[in-house]
């Protein structure tokens, strides 16, 4: 199965119950993290792109705290069909790949994400980001959310409690999206990331978020070399 397809099919697999594992397994910190994303690094914009909008949470924050209304790009179609008639409150969804988005050039102020990067990087962490450059207009702004390898001990002790959840859980349902998750996150290097949007980018700058468990990138789309 090529690396899409299979990504899609995972979480075609959990979507019943995703926003309950997401909560559960983040002892319910994963929104207060995407409520960090609107309220303080999301700037006054009119035209903004959840990339990975999943069941809605982030563009839902972006709709509360700055009344926008989000277009939002997801791969997996039985997730968005679920929750559209809660989507369209927040966003205008589409079904794509972050691989090959469907959206002209410039189209976007502003690109967020979250949660996703860990799935950038099986599908080809350079070709989404060259995506992103794509679509994002000269001088928007790239925001993007995730949790990566801890690299202290705060975060090391919380994701030691956090895969024993996910793997008891994997263990129950017997899927491999939740044995993906752990693994996912342990290969999602902070340097990493950040080499690869500063190869693209520019003034990249990473928020460490409860010590070190999650992260915000904020990246610049700089098209000409006139900055």
């Amino acid at each position: 199965m090529i690396p899409e397809k299979e990504l899609k099919s995972m979480f075609e697999g959990v979507s019943k119950l995703y926003d309950f594992f997401n909560d559960l397994f983040s002892f319910m910190l994963v929104r207060l993290w995407r409520r960090t994303v609107s309220r303080r690094f999301l700037k006054k914009t009119n035209r903004v792109l959840d990339l990975g909008i999943g069941t809605g949470y982030l563009s839902k924050n972006i709709k509360e705290d700055r009344r926008v209304l989000t277009v939002g790009l997801d791969i997996t179609k039985t997730m968005v069909l679920k929750n559209i008639g809660k989507l369209q409150l927040y966003s205008d969804p589409v079904i794509g790949t972050a691989a090959n988005m469907p959206f002209r050039d410039d189209a976007f102020e502003t690109l967020v994400s979250s949660f996703t990067l860990r799935s950038f990087k099986k599908v080809g962490m350079d070709k989404v980001i060259s995506e992103c450059k794509r679509v994002v207009r000269d001088k928007g702004d790239i925001i993007m959310l995730d949790t990566a390898k801890p690299n202290d001990s705060l975060a090391l002790s919380f994701f030691s409690v956090y895969f024993k959840i996910i793997n008891f859980i994997g263990g129950i349902y017997n899927d491999p999206a939740y044995h993906w998750l752990t693994k996912s996150i342990m290969d999602l290097d902070l340097g990493y990331v950040t080499e690869k949007l500063r190869e693209h980018f520019n003034n990249i700058m990473v928020y460490k978020l409860t010590g070190g468990v999650a992260y915000i990138w904020l990246s610049k789309n700089y098209k000409s070399q006139e900055y």
